[in-house]
């Protein structure tokens, strides 16, 4: 198997093709091997049976050359999909509407966890609940699905976005953003999905405490499996083993929870401990039910309202379960 971690812009062959005042930028795929494929994920605990798979070989097992694309965040590996530089990716409910809103030929194939409450919000002590947050600056990670869920959180307790300073932070940014506090150019809250609450936490001690999470939102955020059509088209073959892999890689953490909160640990930078106690705010299971759509559905048409996206996808219209049916033997 080959695994390359880096830059998005690895594994792929940039021509760019001048005629005139106007250019092309053309993202060509430069490895022509049938069993491979280009995936995008983030390591974090959202993303954890794609790091068992990779970990455990369960990619080379099921015969597929994969390369790695680690990213921070869903969006990014949206992005990376939308620039040709990735023909798999993982990633939250929010990116998910975003690359297919942006893309018509994105498909989802499946969806493998999610968690009504994986979305937590960190604040300084003086901010007893959301309702304090007027006049506050928050950071989160932009076009994220936290994004969309602070603003849901926000509508839920009241409070209007507009008189909350949203502020764009890397999740590698915010543990230092609430250390120092707004007053000193920081923050005074966060929210996110782990590990970037607990090592806010971590760093911050007792300056913090949670303050709420995304429970009641009226979502399970789904996380998702997307390909690209062409990927599908072409690859099948490869697609149905990556599938298989993280099949296999769903029922190791199952199997063997505390070991695999030990593996993604390595990955992640949390403790095993702190690890496992953030994969208890989630499930990991490939299907595609009605909830799932009906939840996709829903954050389209949040994220429209909002003026997030131009226009909202029909998710039904996207869902490509082929592969799944395989795994589920309905094929």
């Amino acid at each position: 198997m080959h695994k390359k971690q880096g830059m998005i812009g690895i594994a792929i062959v940039i021509m760019v093709v001048v005629a005139g005042a106007a250019g092309a930028l053309i993202l060509i795929n430069s490895d022509d091997d049938p069993m491979g494929l280009r995936v995008t994920y983030s390591n974090k605990v959202d993303y954890e049976p794609l790091i068992i798979a990779s970990d455990l070989g369960f990619f080379e097992d099921e015969g597929v050359n994969v390369d790695l694309l680690i990213v921070k965040g869903g969006i990014e590996s949206a992005e990376a999909m939308l620039t040709g530089s990735a023909d798999l990716g993982a990633m939250g409910e929010g990116p998910t509407v975003t690359l297919m809103s942006k893309d018509p030929t994105a498909r989802l194939l499946a969806r493998y966890g999610g968690g009504e409450g994986q979305h937590r919000m960190i604040a300084s002590k003086d901010i007893a609940d959301v309702t304090d947050l007027v006049g506050k600056k928050v950071g989160v990670q932009f076009g994220s699905t936290t994004h969309g869920a602070l603003l849901r959180l926000l509508e839920k307790e009241g409070v209007d976005p507009s008189m909350v300073e949203l502020v764009p932070l890397k999740p590698s940014e915010m543990p230092d953003a609430m250390y120092i506090g707004s007053k000193n150019g920081g923050v005074d809250a966060m929210m996110g999905s782990e590990p970037w609450p607990t090592n806010v936490e971590t760093k911050c001690g007792d300056k913090v405490h949670e303050i709420a999470d995304s429970s009641g939102l009226g979502s399970n955020f789904p996380l998702t499996l997307m390909a690209t059509e062409k990927i599908v088209k072409e690859k099948p073959e490869a697609v149905a083993a990556f599938m298989r892999a993280i099949d296999r890689a769903i029922d190791h953490i199952h199997e063997n929870y505390t070991d695999a909160a030990e593996i993604c640990a390595k990955y992640t930078g949390l403790s095993p401990a702190n690890q496992q106690k953030c994969m208890d705010s989630l499930f990991y299971d490939m299907d595609i039910t009605r909830e799932d759509i009906e939840n996709l559905n829903s954050t389209a048409q949040f994220l429209l309202e909002n003026k997030k996206i131009e226009a909202a996808p029909n998710i039904a219209e996207r869902v490509d379960d082929s592969f799944l049916r395989q795994l589920q033997g309905r094929a």
